[in-house]
């Protein structure tokens, strides 16, 4: 009992700590833009719900402590709720009679609000750059040459004519530099046809394969859907650990995020084109329990490692595994923004740009419907994501 109430401890304490510090982050990227600009913040809160504890600094802003750590928000002066939307009661109130109407951020100019909202999706990317530099520079970074070793019978591999000795060069004309750039492609591509080009005696053979669904252990003690190739690791691939230098750190960073960034577009631009299925969507109950999986994982010690048993190492491997899962987490986070949804900073952007076409902003009506519309699409995937999340649980303690 003792073990799992401190497994379970561990897990929130590890969702808490993760998704608080992304959402956070992303939120002081709006909150220092709009101060750049002169705009009033009148709360930040790190949470939602009741206040814990709260402060105004001198720039009288309330910041907030609140009982529900499951992100957080910055409120403009003006804005009528957490999402930014114009509250046009009192725009027309405060643009009568107060005299500090220039620090409301609906009448700053166009370009300074797009600006604002795009300071926080930045954030999070520049806070993936950061963390995945970080990470390259401690723990550095594993390549595994791309050599095919054993291919599984009656699979889509061996279909597609690969051998043993294959040493993969472009997946879908992405250049592969280790073996995990395969199953990371893989996975959320069953049934869409892939090419591949492979280096056999000297030559380039190109294949084609369609990954097909299946359910596998997903390395954290429960299993999902993955697409599946079959093709195994050759034993003899060579394996290297390179770590970074400061400098080249920055650009390790740079890559990991765009690698990311590329493989969410991609499922994304499946998904609306109804070519990816949607069971790969995780909502905060996923989160939750993906990060508390990845806690444990990183605290128990490998049975053939007893040095690795000691708290030092314990907390060091915790400490990478939820940096690594803030950067991957921050990526997905500052993309799902930038989607062209009301309600999301995507969706501002949106209306930002046709109010600079237009010269004028959409009317109060046309941009309420659209926050309607849009927080409507945000609860159905929210719907869908926590069905997706509830079946692996239920998988998982079964």
């Amino acid at each position: 009992m003792t073990d799992i109430l401190g497994s379970g401890l561990l897990s929130i304490a590890a969702f808490v700590a993760v998704i608080s510090f992304v959402v956070v982050i992303h939120e002081l990227g709006h909150y220092f833009a709009g101060r750049a600009f002169g705009v009033h913040a009148e709360a930040f809160s790190i949470g939602f719900g009741p206040t814990l504890f709260s402060w105004k600094d001198k720039r009288g802003t309330i910041w907030r402590i609140a009982g529900l750590p499951l992100g957080g928000y910055v409120r403009f002066l003006g804005d009528a709720n957490a999402a930014s939307a114009p509250d046009h009661a009192t725009l027309e109130r405060l643009r009568a009679e107060r005299a500090d109407a220039d620090q409301v951020y609906h009448f700053k100019p166009v370009w300074q609000r797009a600006v604002i909202v795009a300071a926080g999706p930045a954030a999070n990317f520049v806070l993936a750059i950061l963390l995945f530099a970080a990470i390259g520079m401690t723990r550095g970074e594993t390549v595994i040459e791309p050599r095919v070793g054993s291919i599984v019978e009656g699979s889509p591999a061996e279909t597609a004519g690969f051998e043993p000795g294959d040493v993969l060069l472009t997946i879908d004309g992405q250049r592969v530099r280790t073996f995990t750039d395969l199953s990371q492609s893989v996975m959320t591509r069953a049934g869409t046809p892939m090419r591949f080009v492979v280096e056999r005696s000297g030559r380039e053979v190109h294949l084609a394969a369609t990954p097909r669904r299946e359910m596998r252990p997903d390395g954290l003690g429960g299993t999902r859907a993955f697409g599946f190739l079959g093709v195994g690791l050759a034993e003899d691939a060579t394996i290297t650990q390179r770590r970074f230098g400061p400098v080249e750190a920055v650009g390790h960073g740079v890559s990991r995020t765009a690698d990311v960034t590329v493989t969410i577009v991609d499922y994304l631009g499946r998904l609306v084109t109804f070519r990816a299925s949607l069971e790969h969507i995780n909502g905060p109950l996923g989160i939750a329990t993906t990060a508390g999986q990845i806690a444990n994982t990183a605290v128990a010690a490998p049975a053939a490692d007893p040095a690795s048993h000691d708290l030092v190492s314990a907390a060091s491997r915790l400490a990478t595994s939820l940096l690594l899962l803030a950067a991957l987490l921050s990526v997905a986070i500052g993309l799902m923004n930038l989607l062209p949804i009301p309600v999301l900073d995507g969706g501002h952007l949106v209306y930002y740009a046709y109010e600079a076409v237009a010269k004028r902003p959409p009317s109060p009506g046309v941009q309420a419907m659209g926050f309607r519309a849009g927080l409507v699409l945000i609860l159905g995937l929210l719907v869908v994501a926590t069905w997706n999340d509830l079946s692996y649980l239920v998988g998982l303690f079964s």
